[in-house]
């Protein structure tokens, strides 16, 4: 390749030691190892050297060798100063995260990067910042369309087809993925594959009825669509052929859209989470969503046949608790603007395309065997958590919603050192033989089932939220307290370090941002006790994933309700005849003027564990108070059989 070359002679060119030198060598040399990534994989690379290319592609990006680097803004900055060397570590982050495309023998990103470090080349130092925010802000429709395709089009079998031939009796079928692999990657792949076959079917058949029956209880069709996508981690291609086959009895075509490695490196991936703050501008924002607009334009029939996204997860890695770098990129009010106007407006072109009232989603999650404790035991109750009986539950929910429908407001306390004493405002019903204003969720879209939810009234919800350890979007808080004041979230702590002010911000940067507050979005009983049993008798309650922990206890969303974009598409409910009200809050019913108002794009729950709850109740209108949770136990008719779960849960306490 004629950039390969040209790289290669600029290199051999480079005559000094000087900083912006070594810069030039470190990344020079990543690039023409991502060539040679993508030579070596377009000649039918051995199964020994396809190894070998992982597991180089990705050393830089390991903690050790990355915090010596100058990807590590600490490094950079130190190096070039704060600007230049932000600009330096950027550079180097993104090109070290090319052998992606190289193992997808994909050529045109490569290139870009080439071409932008050869004229870093020839700019020097006292040019690369605004070489680089020129470069930066070009949006090229190729690689925006390419991007979308492996997303959405179903005839981008990159994924696919490596799982459909991946083998039980050699594993190395997983490095060709261009994700990193472990110990624990094959541990899985060994695992699932000595699963019984009965197993094997259950999980396929919990997904594929799990993702349908999303459809069928919001009173959506799936016939009219051809397509879904699914993320996997890698290891778990033995469930592909049944899921495949599952799908298709539905007309669904399934199609590998994403394969999840182990993590690389948290860190890294945390320092560089407002590297786009060095580029966006006003006229970038509008070219990005021009560009996309166009891409979707003529993908269209694609974008239109696609159902939605089927995840299944992992969970059971060490808990991550961030080092806040003061020399990492920071996003002020203006490029934090920038980026909430960019997303919003891909967001309304996306549902433009791709409606909201016609797909939907579905997760699930399993331990990964790293995670401490027995892993078979775990994976065994999980199996079982993320099977649980709909019938069986269905009417216990159902009493809890007839309990609730028509009440004022929830209560909400909690017990012993646990501060929790807030008020929700809940929405009025007007019709209760046709309205209702929770969701009985069961095994479906989220998987396992168990809660009832609202989309609460911000006007008249007041009070505080106390959590005494909480795991949100991967990190750590501690103590964390968010009082609610008319609906929005007024005062923020945690106590993740000695200043509060530090704490406070860890808050707004990782929960808020891009925005200075958030309503609260959603309030939520969780009913599967089952999982909280689980969690205390393998001891890994810090370990489950919000889609897991969100069952154990009453749950608070902040940001956007869960009817986002669906709001006018409520229909009766095919076993109670009732239609679901509570889609919209003050901040949501401006989208019927602008959707950019009514959307912060943001949904975060926090979970209120049994362990800390005293009692959930709602008063009615006439003053009169019920009960569902009294004393950290179930007490409302019908409910009785969930406290099983809590007794068996105590005594593993």
């Amino acid at each position: 390749m004629a950039r390969e070359h040209d790289i290669r002679k600029a290199l051999n060119e480079l005559r000094t030691d000087s900083p912006f030198d070594l810069f030039l060598r470190e990344t020079g040399e990543r690039l023409l190892f991502t060539f040679t990534i993508l030579n070596d994989l377009n000649s039918g690379a051995s199964p020994e050297r396809v190894k070998e290319l992982n597991e180089k592609s990705q050393a830089p990006l390991l903690p050790e060798a990355y915090e010596k680097s100058l990807a590590n803004p600490a490094k950079a900055v130190e190096v070039f100063g704060e600007e230049l060397g932000r600009f330096v570590s950027s550079f180097s982050y993104r090109v070290s995260f090319l052998f992606r495309e190289a193992f997808r023998c994909s050529s045109p990103a490569i290139e870009k990067w080439a071409d932008h470090w050869l004229e870093a080349r020839f700019a020097g130092q006292d040019g690369f910042v605004a070489l680089m925010k020129e470069r930066w802000a070009e949006v090229r429709l190729d690689l925006n369309e390419k991007m979308y395709r492996e997303t959405y089009d179903p005839s981008s079998s990159f994924y696919t087809d490596i799982a459909l031939a991946a083998t039980a009796d050699d594993l190395s079928y997983l490095y060709r993925y261009g994700v990193r692999i472990t110990e624990n990657s094959f541990k899985t792949a060994s695992f699932v594959n000595s699963l019984p076959g009965k197993d094997i079917k259950l999980i396929v058949e919990t997904m594929v009825d799990g993702y349908i029956e999303g459809f069928t209880e919001s009173g959506m069709d799936y016939s009219i669509k051809n397509s879904l996508g699914l993320a996997i981690p890698a290891g778990y291609e033995r469930i592909v052929p049944g899921l495949i086959s599952g799908f298709e009895k539905f007309g669904l075509k399934m199609f590998i859209r994403m394969v999840q490695g182990a993590k690389l490196n948290r860190q890294a991936a945390y320092d560089h989470r407002f590297d786009y703050a060095l580029s966006i501008t006003e006229e970038m924002v509008e070219k990005r969503i021009a560009v996309v607009e166009e891409v979707f334009s003529g993908m269209a029939d694609v974008l239109g046949n696609y159902s939605g996204s089927a995840y299944l997860d992992v969970f059971g890695e060490p808990p991550f608790s961030p080092v806040l770098k003061p020399e990492a990129c920071k996003a002020d009010e203006k490029t934090s603007g920038l980026f909430n106007k960019q997303t919003q407006q891909l967001r309304i072109t996306g549902n433009k395309y791709m409606p909201g009232d016609e797909t939907s989603f579905e997760i699930i999650a399993f331990p990964s065997p790293e995670i401490q404790g027995n892993f078979q035991e775990i994976f065994k109750d999980t199996v079982r958590l993320n099977t649980l009986s709909n019938k069986t539950y269905r009417p216990i929910q159902q009493a809890i919603i007839d309990a609730m429908d028509g009440a004022e407001y929830a209560h909400i306390l909690g017990s012993g050192t646990n501060e929790t004493d807030l008020k929700v405002a809940l929405c009025p019903i007007t019709d209760p033989e046709k309205e209702t204003i929770f969701e009985n969720c069961l095994a479906s879209v989220n998987i396992p089932l168990g809660e009832v939810f609202t989309s609460p009234k911000l006007k008249g919800t007041n009070g505080l939220l106390h959590v005494e350890e909480s795991f949100l979007r991967g990190l750590r808080f501690d103590n964390i307290r968010l009082e609610f004041k008319e609906g929005y979230v007024s005062e923020w702590s945690c106590n993740n370090f000695d200043d509060p002010e530090r704490g406070k911000d860890y808050i707004t940067e990782n929960l808020f941002f891009p925005h200075k507050t958030l309503p609260l979005g959603e309030f939520a009983i969780g009913t599967n006790t089952v999982v909280y049993a689980m969690a205390l008798k393998h001891k890994i309650m810090g370990l489950l994933p919000i889609l897991i922990l969100e069952k154990m206890g009453p749950h608070f969303a902040v940001g956007d309700t869960c009817y986002s974009w669906s709001e006018d598409s409520q229909k009766p409910s095919p076993v109670t005849g009732k239609t679901m009200i509570a889609v919209d809050n003050e901040k949501t019913i401006q989208r019927k003027e602008d959707p950019a108002l009514a959307y912060t794009n943001k949904h975060t729950d926090v979970t209120l564990p049994y362990s800390s709850l005293d009692s959930i109740s709602v008063i009615h209108p006439d003053g009169r108070e019920v009960f569902i949770i009294k004393g950290g136990r179930f007490v409302l008719p019908g409910t009785e059989m969930l406290n099983d779960a809590i007794d068996e849960a105590h005594g593993y306490l």
